[in-house]
């Protein structure tokens, strides 16, 4: 999932296809308003030909048929949301000019692969055989392919993952702009980190660059979000959204508190280009992380369900 956000952002790869890492799972809070819910892990997109590509990774996993299903369930998701979506990217975007890719390991693509066959064989389908296109992870040599079988409708993008992308593509710095509904992620290091952050460091005033106030934040964001509100209204939703953000860099260890109305960024080093290829190593390793440690939850409350290790009606106690 690292080598996957990190090779679109502003590489070789994204500047070639067009397509650039956006953010890490689109639609996080949506996703888990219902029960049963299903969302992607990244989003890429291509502003110049409003294209956008929703990535799922999947570790280990034993069926095969369940991960596409699900990968079905995710994609009626986004096209529900689809107004939602266009107004996070900032274009209308086409339900018919969006891909869905399924990322796996190499030891787990036969499991994938016989599941399509089978589906394609039978008159109903559990699920749409030619919905997913398959990039392929090679541990050993760290490389991500598309399927040989496989072609996006972007040409540049289908020959570059033909040859596969490893860490030799890898350039983490990006910016990208943003609007009042973007991630927070993304707000964060754009507000945070390449406007409050760079304009302390260049500060001789200034003795510790990190230590933001958090008006700077908001006056940076206030500058950078366009909204067709009234000044009191944008000042109002700017400011709750302000909050979300802050309280998003806490959970996720990138800030901490440090006296009224000010934070400080957690992270090392001091040039702008070190700052922010640490902040984005430490958001993605921290959010597979937590997303790895809830998927081996969910595993294991299964095993004990199916294994009658734990009573139904006891399940709330995990």
């Amino acid at each position: 999932m690292k080598l996957c956000a990190k090779s679109f952002a502003q590489t070789e790869l994204s500047q070639s296809s067009g397509y650039e890492f956006y953010f890490a799972e689109p639609f996080v809070e949506v996703g888990s308003e219902r029960k049963g819910n299903h969302s992607f892990d990244l989003l890429f997109y291509n502003e110049r030909e409003n294209r956008a590509l929703f990535l799922e990774c999947k570790g280990s996993f034993n069926e095969g048929k369940r991960v596409l299903q699900e990968m079905q369930k995710a994609r009626q998701m986004v096209l529900e949301r689809i107004d939602d979506l266009s107004e996070v990217v900032g274009s209308d975007l086409d339900p018919g000019r969006i891909e869905w890719v399924l990322c796996i390991y190499d030891r787990d693509s036969s499991k994938i692969f016989d599941s399509l066959r089978g589906q394609a064989q039978k008159k109903t389908p559990k699920y749409d055989v030619d919905l997913v296109k398959v990039w392929i992870y090679h541990p050993k040599s760290e490389v991500v392919q598309l399927y040989y079988g496989h072609r996006h409708e972007n040409q540049a993008l289908t020959d570059l993952l033909l040859k596969g992308f490893g860490k030799d593509q890898v350039k983490k710095q990006f910016e990208l702009p943003y609007c009042i509904t973007t991630h927070p992620f993304r707000i964060f290091l754009r507000a945070v980190v390449t406007k409050c952050y760079v304009m302390n460091l260049y500060n001789p005033l200034v003795k510790d660059p990190k230590v933001i106030a958090i008006c700077d934040i908001f006056e940076a964001m206030l500058r950078d979000v366009s909204l067709g509100v009234s000044d009191e209204k944008k000042r109002q939703m700017i400011c709750e959204k302000l909050e979300a953000v802050i309280e998003y860099g806490i959970h996720y260890h990138l800030l901490e508190r440090v006296g009224e109305g000010r934070v400080r960024l957690i992270c090392r080093g001091t040039r702008i280009s070190a700052v922010v290829e640490n902040v984005q190593n430490k958001f993605i390793e921290a959010w597979v992380e937590e997303k790895t440690e809830i998927d081996a939850e969910k595993l294991a409350l299964e095993h004990f369900l199916k294994n009658g290790l734990v009573d139904q009606r006891r399940l709330s106690e995990f």
